[in-house]
């Protein structure tokens, strides 16, 4: 494997990472800090669906098929990459189906995040981070009090 092949496989394996890190972490706020990576780093994983991994893992095989009749150790290192490529890809999907949060875990997640956002600006002096703070938190209890709207109308048709 040479040394492109494998960086391009390295940002690959750590862009994925970044990715599940987004997804787990941050709740898919727009706001969080990995929404600000530079677009080449988030862009081609968050594009790529489950159907896109099946033929990337379809292609790997392939191309691992190639190398292996060949006797062409690349097309075989190559082709387990892909293949990996396409496993990462269909755990990030499989993770961010599995972290569906409800809207009361995200007025809450919302509120933490203010809270979290808030302490920061309080220590480093950032009126910015202050004031972006308590607006989430504003919005975590706006989103709350929906909840406790939509619980009690639930209660009435009950």
């Amino acid at each position: 494997m040479s040394f492109r092949q494998a960086k391009k496989f390295l940002v690959i394996v750590i862009s994925t990472l970044m990715l599940v890190a987004t997804i787990v972490f941050n709740f898919g706020t727009t706001s969080a800090w990995a929404a600000t990576l530079p677009a080449p780093f988030t862009s081609q994983f968050i594009a790529m669906n489950r159907a896109e991994a099946m033929t990337k893992n379809l292609e790997g095989q392939a191309q691992e098929a190639l190398g292996n009749v060949t006797g062409d150790p690349r097309d075989q290192m190559m082709g387990k990459a892909k293949q990996v490529e396409s496993q990462m890809h269909n755990a990030a999907e499989d993770l961010k189906d599995e972290i569906q949060l409800s809207n009361r875990a995200k007025a809450v997640a919302k509120n933490v995040e203010g809270k979290i956002q808030e302490t920061v600006g309080n220590v480093t002096g950032s009126r910015k981070d202050q004031m972006m703070g308590r607006l989430k938190q504003t919005e975590g209890s706006h989103r709350n009090m929906i909840e406790n709207v939509k619980d009690g109308i639930g209660d009435l048709f009950n």
